[in-house]
């Protein structure tokens, strides 16, 4: 990279709004495995090993994770050192269910909240996002936010009820489903035959959009997606997503098909498609999915959606929110405008939460 190119991308970095959709974070920090204030100290996978008497979790197999990334799972990759370091402004920090703690999901969605807020509290520059303005005044004054969300909504049981609550405690953004079948809709699961909403995840559609959730598509099956498209009255997102790879497993078979429809849906809303960074191979990679979505699409449709997990699941050269300015640089060195960038690493979240959320 060119010295003049170096100082424009270091000077754009440092101007922009950045911010991700996706991180499983609020996992470890609930199990108080670490805290965020904190620079957590990750060892090295080739000299890890495993404790005695530990099992790895059901969804090992499923995404093939390595006992390290199965372990560890996001911590060292996602917290308020890496943060202030990669010059994030706001990250979206998702509740999510693992499979063994389902039949206490509330519960422990209810400890995450607890733990959010405590870091709140208790971190000076770490404050949470319930408003665009938030935002805006975050990075002014040098802090970084915290957004509530959902991925999944296993924490409501069958109580379309409670997605009232869960917004007055924070959240601000939710996609229905992960991987598995719930009361209101199907995830992708592998291998299974899939449909779309239910009439309580018909109704949850609407309440979103009465709340002023954003509502995210990530993990919901392709037919809930076509249905909460014809739904919707305000802009949808994928918070992570790969249009290179999407809906590889959908079993209908027509799964490039059903994305493009789904992407355009998108795109018609006003929404984006949140690029994540778990499973590429490098970060060339990672910018080649940006400039799939800018190509396709055009630039006002695409944003950061991270989702690490795992170091030895993430792209060379781009292993953590500490990385962040690697991807400025490399937007640069392909001769993006500062218009574009700008959009890619924030500005086009923010545009989407000033529309649902109000400015």
């Amino acid at each position: 990279m060119t010295d003049s190119n170096a100082t424009r991308a270091a000077a754009l970095h440092k101007q922009a709004i950045v911010i991700d959709g996706h991180s499983d974070i609020l996992m470890a920090v609930a199990a108080q495995r670490m805290r965020l204030g904190e620079r957590f100290p990750l060892p090295d996978s080739k000299e890890w090993e495993a404790p005695l008497g530990w099992y790895e979790p059901p969804e090992a197999a499923m995404y093939d994770f390595s006992k390290h990334t199965s372990y560890f799972q996001t911590m060292g990759q996602y917290d308020l050192p890496r943060f202030r370091e990669g010059g994030l402004t706001a990250q979206g920090m998702a509740i999510y269910i693992e499979s063994a703690e389902l039949n206490r999901a509330l519960e422990t969605a209810l400890e995450m909240v607890y733990w959010l807020d405590r870091e709140f509290t208790e971190i000076d520059d770490f404050e949470p996002v319930l408003t665009a303005a938030d935002i805006r005044r975050i990075k002014s004054d040098g802090k970084i936010g915290g957004i509530l969300t959902f991925e999944g909504f296993e924490p409501l049981g069958a109580n379309l009820h409670l997605l009232d609550i869960f917004h007055k405690l924070g959240l601000r953004m939710a996609t229905m489903t992960h991987s598995r079948r719930n009361y209101f809709a199907d995830g992708t699961q592998p291998g299974v035959k899939t449909t779309g909403l239910t009439e309580a995840g018909v109704a949850a559609v609407k309440r979103m959009n009465e709340l002023g959730i954003v509502i995210d598509l990530a993990h919901l099956a392709p037919a809930g997606c076509l249905e909460v498209l014809e739904l919707t009255e305000q802009p949808i997102l994928f918070s992570h997503a790969s249009p290179r790879r999407a809906f590889r497993g959908d079993p209908s078979g027509d799964g490039p098909d059903i994305a493009k429809r789904i992407y355009e849906g998108v795109v018609q809303s006003g929404g984006l498609i949140g690029i994540i960074a778990w499973s590429q191979p490098t970060l060339a990679d990672f910018v080649d999915e940006i400039e799939t979505i800018i190509d396709d699409y055009g630039d006002d449709y695409v944003g950061l959606g991270t989702d690490f997990f795992g170091v030895d699941q993430a792209p060379t050269g781009f292993i953590g929110m500490q990385d962040l300015p690697a991807v400025t640089a490399e937007l640069v060195e392909r001769g993006h405008s500062d218009e574009t960038i700008l959009k890619v690493l924030g500005g086009n979240y923010l545009r989407i939460f000033e529309t649902v959320w109000g400015a």
